[in-house]
């Protein structure tokens, strides 16, 4: 079919979002009382300076990710990121969610994640390259012990509470220039978001997806109108992202999905990297990477 290119802007994005979200609630109805969400909390010295927090992030379907976890160099190993990660847990326990995920590197916090009881469920090898990364789930419906440092001294020394968006700034820059230190930033993000539009300008088909800034592209939603399924669209859509990813110097699409779509991204060339078991419940998330 005839179809024209365009960029896709940012309401279209929230747009696409709500489409996918709305499909994909009918093949998983949202589990009751929890909502999509996020939760900042913070630790300060004497001085109000922020010197540590995480940011979580609750998912409809029962799942929080920890999706940053910082504690300044100088207060590193004294158990502050174990109160963190014990306050991360609580705020998704109350949200009734049950899996914590999050996402860690070589160097980073992978033994500290373990002693909480997170377990390794994906391996991400030359991501970022040279590097090995990989994403840790816990479930907290199985009454999993509490982990105590050795050195708890951050118990009488700070408090972790409640923080703003602000202060997610504050852990955000923290974080990066941590992350910058081992692996810098080869280029700004490079957004590939784009959409199908018809004759008259309907939009039938849409990606979510850029190039980020140690060259891995991502595919954070895909989305074709109902009556254009199955024609080949969404490949389209695919082949194109990935031709312009290369383009723009990245190595790998990296994306993520449900079993009840899997198999359209195995007939596009993706493959499972590790996948999430009874998420939703009674399905299983997978994460995907295909090498280019």
């Amino acid at each position: 079919m005839d179809f024209v290119v365009k960029p896709l802007i940012e309401e279209e994005e929230a747009l696409i979002e709500e489409k996918i979200n709305a499909y994909a609630d009918s093949m998983a109805p949202a589990e009751p009382y929890t909502e999509e969400e996020q939760f900042v909390f913070k630790a300060e010295d004497e001085e109000g300076n922020v010197i540590g927090g995480c940011v979580v992030n609750i998912h409809f379907w029962g799942r929080a990710v920890l999706a940053q976890l910082w504690v300044d160099g100088r207060y590193r190993h004294h158990g502050l990121g174990s109160l963190l990660i014990r306050a991360a847990e609580n705020a998704a326990r109350e949200k009734g969610c049950y899996y914590l995920c999050l996402g860690t590197a070589d160097y980073m916090a992978r033994p500290l994640y373990e002693k909480h009881g997170f377990r390794v469920f994906t391996v991400n090898k030359d991501i970022p390259m040279g590097h090995v990364s990989w994403s840790l789930s816990k479930r907290l419906d199985q009454g999993i012990p509490d982990y105590v440092p050795t050195d708890n001294t951050a118990v009488g020394r700070c408090q972790v509470r409640p923080g703003s968006r602000e202060d997610a700034e504050v852990i955000s820059k923290g974080l990066g220039a941590f992350c910058e230190e081992v692996v810098p930033d080869k280029h700004e993000y490079i957004p590939l978001s784009r959409k199908y539009v018809d004759a008259d300008g309907a939009l039938i088909a849409a990606v979510i997806a850029g190039v980020d800034e140690d060259d891995t592209a991502e595919i954070d939603g895909i989305w074709v109108e109902e009556r254009f399924r199955r024609r080949g669209i969404g490949s389209r859509l695919f082949a194109d992202i990935e031709c312009e990813a290369k383009e723009n110097g990245a190595y790998v699409l990296l994306s993520y999905c449900c079993d009840w779509v899997s198999g359209f991204f195995f007939r596009n060339g993706f493959t499972p990297r590790g996948e999430l078991p009874d998420y939703p419940k009674g399905h299983t998330a997978y994460e995907l990477e295909k090498r280019i």
